[in-house]
C-alpha cells in the first residue's frame, strides 16, 4: 500500500489544500491526513479537515472489492479544529 498523495486527495475530494499537519501520533499515516482546506469546488475556505482515503490493494482485487490496485474505496472527511491524534490547536 502506497498511501496516496496530496495531489490524489485534492482530485479526489475535489479541494485544494494547503499546509498539512503531519502528527507522529497518527498510527494510519497512509490513510488519515490532516489538512488546510483553501477552495471547494472553487469556493474559498479557511478550515481544517481529516482526509480518510482508502486505496485498494493487491488482496482487496483478489478478493472482487476493486478492479485495480490504488481504486479509491472510501473518501470521507471532518471538519476539525484539533488534531485528533496529539490535541494541537489548528492554526486558523
Amino acid at each position: 500500500m502506497s498511501g496516496f498523495t496530496k495531489q490524489d486527495l485534492e482530485r479526489e475530494s475535489q479541494s485544494e489544500l494547503g499546509q498539512g499537519h503531519m502528527c507522529t501520533n497518527n498510527i494510519h499515516p497512509h490513510h488519515l491526513k490532516i489538512y488546510r482546506v483553501k477552495k471547494i469546488a472553487g469556493k474559498p475556505q479557511k478550515h481544517w479537515e481529516l482526509f480518510s482515503l482508502w486505496l485498494a490493494t493487491e488482496e482487496d482485487v483478489a478478493n472482487g472489492e476493486a478492479s485495480k490496485e490504488d481504486e479509491v474505496l472510501n473518501l470521507s472527511s471532518i471538519e476539525i479544529e484539533f488534531c485528533p491524534f496529539c490535541g494541537t490547536q489548528l492554526a486558523q
